[in-house]
């Protein structure tokens, strides 16, 4: 091969490699960009997951507590949007609970160790507890403004050995024993003692209490106890916050009272607080 064909084949061979070169910058280049639009993404989507769950929980999202709200508000006001769930339908036992005021004093709380699909589940349960709780009267459309509420998924079922064998803020406790002709059953979420301030012991007997006893609570009453230890997945949603969700509901509370942080009301007039 002359001089002159060689130093032509090896410009157009190094054209190639530049072209080459070139391409193979321009794909990770691509790469580069597509991984970072897909980082923004699910960035975008753990900000979404963090803002939904809270305290670990893996399953309860806040979104359980905006329907929880819906739920009532869909009851007192016929021309609210009917309800979609926005969270799993996986099957757990439940409890809804319902507190008013700055003091979150309680208003109801109903639910079921049964394992229920949580669509049809918090739908019942968010208002048969703020109807149907036997210790209070039903919640009136005047006190939705003061509600907060919580969902509580009930996991980690566990059989104690006794009826000490709990620890207080970790777990929920659910007691059964014989009395007189019947067998009683009572439970406490895991978050009461320790709200109460109350000790193991203290927390078994305001259990008796609130099963049916009204004897004395005697060691062998105690001994007896078959107590099943559970934890919790919380969230929990005050009113305030559930407004910053649903924008269309201060249309629909006229006439309604709404707590301020120095304790006094105001109330909803054409949308607006008075």
């Amino acid at each position: 091969m002359d001089a002159e064909k060689k130093r032509s084949l090896e410009i157009e061979t190094s054209g190639k490699d530049r072209k080459k070169v070139r391409s193979s910058n321009e794909n990770k280049t691509d790469l580069s960009q597509k991984k970072e639009e897909t980082s923004l993404v699910e960035g975008s989507k753990d900000n979404h997951t963090m803002e939904n769950h809270s305290n670990g929980n893996t399953v309860a999202t806040l979104d359980m507590c905006t329907f929880c709200f819906d739920v009532l508000m869909s009851h007192f006001f016929k021309k609210f949007d009917k309800p979609t769930p926005n969270f799993t339908n996986d099957s757990y036992p439940l409890f809804v609970t319902w507190k008013i005021g700055n003091k979150k004093s309680l208003r109801g709380c109903i639910g079921t160790f049964t394992s229920l699909n949580l669509h049809k589940g918090i739908k019942e349960y968010a208002l048969t507890s703020a109807m149907n709780d036997s210790r209070f009267n039903p919640v009136s459309k005047h006190e939705i403004s003061q509600l907060s509420v919580s969902v509580s998924l009930l996991v980690g079922f566990e059989d104690g050995t006794d009826y000490l064998d709990w620890t207080v803020g970790v777990h929920g406790i659910k007691i059964e024993f014989g009395y007189g002709r019947s067998t009683k059953t009572a439970t406490f979420l895991p978050d009461v003692a320790k709200e109460q301030g109350w000790t193991k012991e203290e927390t078994v007997e305001a259990l008796l209490k609130k099963a049916g006893v009204r004897g004395p609570m005697t060691q062998s009453l105690k001994d007896s106890i078959k107590l099943i230890r559970y934890r919790s997945e919380k969230v929990e949603m005050d009113f305030e916050e559930y407004l910053t969700r649903r924008q269309n509901v201060p249309e629909l509370l006229n006439g309604c009272y709404v707590p301020l942080s120095n304790g006094h009301s105001s109330k909803y007039s054409n949308g607006y607080r008075q």
